[in-house]
């Protein structure tokens, strides 16, 4: 199962994951579509596969007492996988099962947050939120200039054109995923 999962794991990658069709999969292994049955029972048992492959690339270190920054650590790295695999994104939002890695995912985030004095489920929202902003700033985007304020009316708008006529100009910040992350995960657990 694993090589088919990884042959579908290429094409998601060149063309996405609605391209990951029972019928192209066949095709990219050299097998007939009823013989690819044979390895999995349907698409959504090929997503799990293909979710729980690219997830055993997460790397997790131990517990180190410092939840926000092994969350930061992680979270940057799942940033890397789903700029690696754009489909992953979708992919996990759609899942039903979980298969053993991303199991070892929860259970890490579990172990990190051990000393946290919150019930088990804030923990397992707050591991979803982390998953989320990591999905969201691994999205790309393109910077917002003073273009996309251009419909702005002033009188609509008063607070935020006061906003925009007293600002500089900058980028983002270097660190903005990180202080989004660490308050999304403090907001959830209330420290």
């Amino acid at each position: 199962m694993r090589g088919v999962a990884a042959v579908a794991i290429d094409l998601a990658d060149a063309r996405g994951l609605a391209a990951v069709t029972m019928r192209s999969l066949a095709s990219a292994v050299g097998v007939s579509a009823p013989a690819l049955y044979r390895y999995v029972a349907s698409r959504d048992e090929l997503v799990r596969h293909m979710v729980d492959v690219v997830s055993a690339e997460l790397e997790h270190p131990p517990p180190s007492g410092d939840w926000v920054r092994d969350f930061t650590v992680v979270a940057e790295r799942q940033r890397v996988l789903f700029r690696a695999h754009p489909w992953l994104v979708e992919a996990v939002a759609s899942l039903r099962i979980m298969g053993p890695h991303v199991l070892d995912h929860l259970d890490w985030g579990l172990a990190v947050l051990a000393e946290v004095q919150v019930p088990p489920t804030r923990k397992m929202e707050a591991i979803a939120l982390a998953n989320g902003v990591a999905a969201l700033f691994a999205t790309p985007s393109q910077p917002v200039g003073p273009q996309a304020f251009a419909p702005l009316d002033a009188g609509r708008h008063p607070r935020l054109a006061a906003l925009l006529a007293s600002a500089a100009p900058t980028p983002p910040s270097a660190d903005l995923f990180e202080r989004v992350l660490e308050g999304v995960l403090r907001a959830a657990l209330q420290q």
